[in-house]
């Protein structure tokens, strides 16, 4: 009966962390002041947008701003340029407990292919502000991370 159990959920386990990245695919998580930047793509069958949502604990930040930012399709190369934009956090907190503000891009029309993503992203606080630059992967999934790449995946080698 335990050899049975420990089986069940060794199977269990392998299972759970193999449709992880596959649930996970569309969003990024980046570590920034403050907070945390998670990008977030549509499933690929409507890829046609992207949002951008800075989620913090502490009210320091009251805006932010993204500028620079290009998407690089990583089969083609082709690198599309998107315009700058800015939000304010809202004066709500979600249900685990964060400030959030969205920056979303429409009209995208991603498609099947894989894209880098690269900019900068600027928050704002009372009497200063913090300018970062940003690089993710948004379809680490795939784990086709290319050999000149210097950017972590966090998919271990």
């Amino acid at each position: 009966m335990i050899k049975f159990r420990h089986t069940a959920v060794s199977l269990l386990t392998i299972a759970v962390l193999c449709f992880i990245p596959v649930i996970n695919a569309g969003v990024v998580d980046l570590p920034v002041y403050k907070g945390e930047l998670r990008i977030i793509v549509p499933e690929r069958q409507t890829r046609n947008s992207l949002t951008m949502r800075y989620r913090s604990k502490t009210r320091e930040v009251i805006r932010i701003g993204v500028d620079g930012l290009v998407l690089i399709n990583m089969r083609t190369k082709q690198v599309n340029k998107l315009h700058e934009q800015s939000a304010s956090l809202a004066n709500l907190i979600d249900h685990e407990g964060y400030w959030n503000t969205d920056i979303a891009y429409s009209d995208l029309n991603l498609g099947q292919d894989d894209y880098r993503i690269e900019g900068r992203l600027t928050l704002y606080l009372i009497g200063s502000q913090r300018t970062s630059n940003i690089s993710a992967y948004l379809e680490a999934k795939t784990g086709n991370k290319p050999e000149d790449s210097s950017i972590d995946w966090g998919l271990g080698d």
